[in-house]
């Protein structure tokens, strides 16, 4: 890169997605394009030196950004980076008092069997994974950067795809701290990542229930399979990931709508009113209750996996290829970060895939006919099984259970307004006027620990009786968790409507079971639909 044209169509290329995320970073707009010209700067300063990348020149570029502020938190600019920056810097576990940040930067980076993965692969694997998976770029638009043609690029991220996947199991395999059991059971957990919602082998879910460092494998793997936009993000990034995904998708959707919204407003935010997406999509929820809208910016936020990047040999950039020795210590999964200052919504595209149907409009007050006056129903509709939408839930006696959905009333049910909690509603049906009710329940031991639930007269204290209508934001299916109350001490606590055969790999049979369960493996088969079309 001796000549001034490869260094100005590097800058064009990245320099919106740069500054982008070094406004995550810092105070003001000022400072934040200040932190993205270093970060240019130590990047072609490591090009031309013999290191830094040859393709995937975006996640390096976003790496460096965080690396250098990490830098600037031990010197006088640390009044300059955003205050949720310095505070997750500064809350990092077990940081020794004289430890600077970019060894605490470092020493993050080389905890994640992810990282060691991703950073394996061709650079053309790892560009063609973020710009495809993360940015959402179409194949139009990355397949020149690349070479390739529209299908060469859906080919390039089909095998860098199960790549990346392969590439984690050696991983896995290879860490000091496994042992020869959880060797002998790794190809096993790649198998049961692609066989979602089937039943896993009887041996390897007795080494899962005894090995906490292969159920974390199992887990990771899960979302590398399942929400790779988020993983790579989030876990590359280490700060701020989400955010910068959202703020990147609504930049190209106010592009692609002509809208003149620069990347990085004055206030580092982007408008959360109107369009299809997240937001409206809380909006419309069964509950639409701020605290539900809130709930989903709120996951924006939340980071799947923290993953490592390891230093280059100036150790200010990222290396090309991982080093021979990597310290592997417990991994951390589904650590939550501190909240980010800029927010956003999807792209107009992205924002499509997320939406739902209105809510109904609030109905004049009708008693159940069996219990309690509950109030205004806000919301009636089907709740139709994500994972086999041919299946619906109703009533079958004192039994809840999934059917074949029809246009009956059996199948149709409301939510209300409970008035301790917003966040919470009952599950009336429409035909019986009757709610389910998991209170009386006992939690069963088996193949997937749960709480029988039954229709019972809805009662005004509603204990055993309440929902949360939790927007699931790592597929782009539309779907939700009907989640039990949240309850420390109580049998049901983090449990969740589902069908009781979640793992089968058979159509479910007439009248199957339909009980509140744990979100095993993210199957779609424990969230639901809410159109019932």
């Amino acid at each position: 890169m001796e000549s001034d044209g490869p260094v100005e169509e590097l800058y064009r290329r990245h320099r919106s997605a740069v500054l982008c995320y070094a406004l995550a970073c810092c105070r003001d707009r000022h400072t934040a394009e200040d932190l993205a010209s270093e970060a240019f700067a130590r990047t072609l300063q490591a090009v031309r030196s013999g290191g830094g990348p040859e393709a995937a020149w975006r996640p390096y570029l976003l790496t460096v950004v965080r690396r250098t502020a990490a830098d600037w938190a031990g010197t006088a600019r640390r009044t300059e980076l955003s205050p949720d920056f310095e505070q997750w810097l500064a809350n990092v576990p077990d940081t020794p008092e004289a430890e600077s940040g970019e060894e605490r930067m470092l020493r993050m980076e080389e905890s994640s069997l992810v990282l060691r993965a991703f950073r394996s692969l061709p650079e053309r694997w790892q560009a063609v994974l973020w710009h495809t998976a993360v940015e959402e770029e179409p194949a139009a638009k990355v397949g020149p950067v690349l070479g390739l043609g529209a299908s060469g690029v859906s080919s390039l991220v089909s095998r860098a795809r199960e790549g990346l996947r392969e590439a984690y199991l050696a991983a896995h395999v290879e860490s000091a701290s496994v042992s020869d059991e959880c060797r002998r059971y790794s190809s096993l957990l790649g198998a049961a990542v692609r066989r979602t919602g089937r039943r896993t082998n009887k041996d390897l879910d007795r080494h899962l229930a005894e090995c906490e460092r292969c159920r974390a494998a199992l887990l990771e793997l899960t979302a590398l399979n399942e929400r790779l936009g988020s993983v790579l993000p989030a876990g590359l990034l280490l700060w701020g990931g989400s955010a910068y995904v959202a703020a990147r998708l609504a930049e190209a959707g106010a592009s692609a709508g002509g809208m003149a919204i620069a990347p990085g407003a004055p206030d580092g935010s982007f408008p959360l009113d109107g369009g299809t997406g997240w937001w409206a999509k809380a909006k419309d929820s069964p509950l639409s209750s701020g605290a539900v809208a809130g709930s989903v910016v709120a996951a924006i936020a939340i980071a799947v996996l923290v993953v490592p990047m390891p230093f280059g040999d100036d150790g200010k950039g990222p290396a090309s290829s991982p080093p021979a020795q990597l310290r592997q210590p417990p991994i951390t999964v589904f650590e939550q970060q501190p909240p980010v200052t800029l927010t956003a919504t999807p792209s107009q595209a992205a924002a499509a895939r997320h939406a739902v149907p209105s809510a109904t409009e609030s109905k004049p007050a009708q008693p159940s006919p069996t219990g309690a006056d509950l109030g205004a129903v806000k919301w009636s509709s089907r709740l139709r099984n994500a994972g086999i939408s041919t299946v619906c839930v109703e009533p079958a006696g004192t039994s809840v259970v999934q059917n074949a959905c029809d246009d009956s009333k059996d199948q149709v049910w409301e939510t209300f307004s409970f008035k301790r909690d917003a966040n919470y509603t009952w599950l009336r049906n429409a035909a019986t006027g009757e709610c389910i009710d998991y209170g009386e329940g006992t939690l069963v031991r088996g193949q997937a620990d749960h709480i029988p639930i039954a229709m019972r007269p809805c009662r005004t204290d509603a204990t055993g009786q309440l929902f949360r209508f939790d927007p699931w934001w790592g597929e782009s299916d539309g779907s939700y968790l009907v989640r039990a109350e949240l309850e420390d001490g109580k049998p049901w606590d983090e449990m969740q409507i589902g069908m009781l055969d979640w793992w089968a790999d058979t159509p479910p049979e007439k009248d199957a079971p339909v009980v509140i369960t744990y979100n095993y493996y993210n199957s779609a088969r424990l969230r639901y639909l809410l159109d019932g079309k």
